[in-house]
């Protein structure tokens, strides 16, 4: 009978370092193994906020996309997610942690219960609210931003002030941000008026 063999973390660091850049192949092969076993999840993180390491930008984008299809395992290693947030500095890395925080706040704005929801404290969501609004005031790409305000948004469904001063960033700048930009905060301030009139 053929053991299975599953995989550590040195041999996911192994992995991210053997290709220069991540092809689509490789990407969903290392996701695939982290969806079939989710000890190396904690890895993952690990090596995805291991911002002195060239791949820690690869292990985001791995992350990215392995929260897209489990976000509840970042529940686990949500206190060290948020507390390294803010460290990181690489535009790549920050698009797609932004990406994750956009997904978490859905799943905490969900009307269903989840292990995000059942986890997080008011201190996390604090910090969640300080690195969104910093992303989005900070000179950072259309995606960082659109994910920032998105996440603002869903937070702002529990915590109303946050509505409040995030329709006041998007409107004021409106007239000096992409086209991108703008299409984006025209829909939140759209989904925010929805929310004010019911």
């Amino acid at each position: 009978m053929e053991t299975v063999k599953s995989m550590t973390k040195f041999s996911l660091v192994k992995e991210l370092n053997a290709v220069p850049n991540l092809s689509k192949s490789v990407r969903d092969k290392i996701i695939k193994n982290v969806i079939n076993d989710q000890s190396i999840f904690q890895s993952l993180i690990e090596i995805a906020f291991d911002y002195n390491n060239e791949i820690s930008i690869k292990a985001c984008s791995i992350l990215e996309t392995t929260c897209e299809k489990r976000i509840d395992w970042l529940a686990f290693n949500l206190n060290y997610f948020i507390e390294n947030l803010y460290k990181v500095k690489d535009e790549s890395a920050i698009r797609s942690l932004a990406k994750i925080c956009n997904l978490m706040m859905q799943d905490y704005d969900s009307k269903f219960d989840s292990p995000i929801k059942l986890i997080i404290t008011n201190d996390q969501v604090s910090q969640l609210i300080e690195t969104n609004f910093d992303w989005l005031l900070s000179n950072h790409k259309v995606s960082i931003k659109a994910d920032a305000m998105e996440a603002l948004y869903y937070l702002g469904n529990k915590i109303s002030w946050i509505h409040y001063e995030l329709k006041m960033i998007l409107e004021k700048n409106l007239d000096d941000e992409s086209p991108g930009y703008v299409s984006r905060a025209k829909k939140i301030l759209e989904a925010i008026s929805k929310n004010q009139a019911a």
